[in-house]
């Protein structure tokens, strides 16, 4: 194949591609035979600012320079245009039916426009810790379970009591127990008690309430 197929397959590529991903991806044909005018052909080219003509870039140069070095896929790396843009790019090299290096396909992703996406992301899934909410109040298990379950059975071992015979009575003075020991200051409190006593979350806050009243 001569060297102007070649290209013109690699040309056909790059207006494929730059018009699938309109505005954000540069491709760029490079043909090493004139370095002084070898982009033969760019599509959005308003992402770096080059043109058809312009001269070669320093990674092509050094391609040129240190083949031995240079696979011929270069694939997601990081660049910047001259207006301090970021690029995620990738380089194909281009060879003749020899094996020689006669040029190379390049593509530039603008990720500017994604960048402010992405702040616009992080702002709107930002959250904080507060640490009188738990990160589980609605419904799932949480870290205390295990000590608001043991706090009850300590006291239903003191009154020889079972968890299957207590009243509302004995669930009321279970409540202000707990209530007096500080166990309601831990985070999913409320909902370890509410599984473990079965009451609802209006007898526990009555029941907080009427130890309250007691504790003056």
């Amino acid at each position: 194949m001569n060297h102007q197929a070649i290209f013109n397959r690699y040309i056909q590529l790059a207006e494929l591609l730059g018009q699938m991903f309109q505005n954000v991806l540069e491709v760029i044909v490079h043909d090493f035979q004139d370095l002084d005018h070898e982009i033969i052909y760019i599509v959005n080219g308003h992402i770096t600012g080059r043109s058809k003509g312009a001269p070669i870039s320093e990674l092509n140069f050094r391609r040129l320079m240190e083949q031995d070095q240079f696979p011929d896929l270069l694939v997601n790396f990081s660049s910047r245009t001259i207006r301090g843009q970021n690029l995620k790019s990738s380089s194909l090299a281009i060879r003749d039916d020899e094996g020689k290096l006669i040029g190379a396909l390049c593509l530039h992703f603008d990720l500017s426009q994604f960048e402010q996406f992405q702040k616009f992301l992080e702002f709107f899934v930002n959250s904080k810790v507060n640490s009188l909410i738990g990160l589980n109040d609605f419904g799932a298990s949480h870290p205390h379970d295990d000590e608001i379950k043991a706090e009850i059975e300590s006291w239903l071992l003191s009154k020889g009591l079972y968890a299957a015979q207590l009243t509302y009575k004995d669930k009321q003075a279970i409540v202000g127990h707990l209530y007096r020991r500080g166990c309601f200051r831990k985070k999913g409190a409320i909902s370890g008690v509410a599984t473990h006593l079965q009451l609802t979350r209006q007898c526990i806050y009555n029941y907080i309430e009427l130890a309250k009243s007691r504790s003056f």
